[in-house]
């Protein structure tokens, strides 16, 4: 089976598995503003940054998303003078979504989400002219969300995303905790290519 089959299965048995728990009167939350903590681990290194979402329902079933993504790294390099360059690569992502729930019942919600994907890569040095580069596409992404109990939700998701020569999939698995009604704590991973995976801790307060 190829990595959508896959996915989709896992998606699939998370909505279904879900009916084994007690079923709470809380929905699954798509408005809010979120930010946090970002562990970006590439084959041979790990870039530390930061990451930020923004979710709004303007219909009873449609939904508008933007999700934000920047991780840095610093090096130091000696030349044979004993001079030192310092150097400072960042890499940035947005995608930019409209969604619809097409399953909506209760406590679980699966959707589906399609818009503009865009990456930037900027490469500083301190003896040399910035050299950046970025290029937009498209994405597109599926999942389902539930909420466990009215503090505890969960989100499985896969994403496609196609932006110049990146041609991949993006699958994470999400999981907050209400301190209030307002308020959320979580946590989450995923793996955006073959060769880069996330980690992630986030804060968002929800209306």
């Amino acid at each position: 089976m190829n990595i959508w089959t896959n996915c989709a299965l896992a998606i699939a048995l998370a909505a279904t598995s879900s009916s084994v728990f007690a079923q709470t009167e809380s929905s699954p939350s798509f408005d809010f503003i979120s930010g946090g903590s970002l562990k970006a681990d590439y084959v041979d290194e790990s870039l530390d940054g930061f990451t930020a979402s923004f979710s709004q329902t303007f219909a009873e079933s449609w939904f508008l998303t933007a999700d934000y993504t920047k991780v840095s790294s610093d090096y130091n390099f000696v030349q044979s003078t004993d001079v030192i360059y310092v150097e400072k690569s960042d890499i940035s992502r947005i995608y930019g979504n409209v969604g619809y729930k097409f399953y909506n019942e209760g406590n679980t919600t699966a959707y589906v989400s399609g818009g503009l994907a865009w990456i930037e890569i900027v490469v500083r040095n301190t003896s040399f002219p910035d050299i950046s580069a970025d290029d937009s596409g498209w994405n597109l992404k599926v999942g389902v969300r539930h909420r466990f109990v009215d503090a505890f939700e969960v989100d499985a998701s896969i994403r496609h995303y196609d932006i110049g020569n990146l041609d991949s999939q993006e699958i994470s698995l999400s999981g907050r905790y209400f301190v209030t009604s307002n308020i959320s704590v979580g946590l989450g991973y995923s793996i955006v290519s073959s060769e880069e995976d996330h980690s992630f801790i986030t804060a968002s307060y929800h209306w």
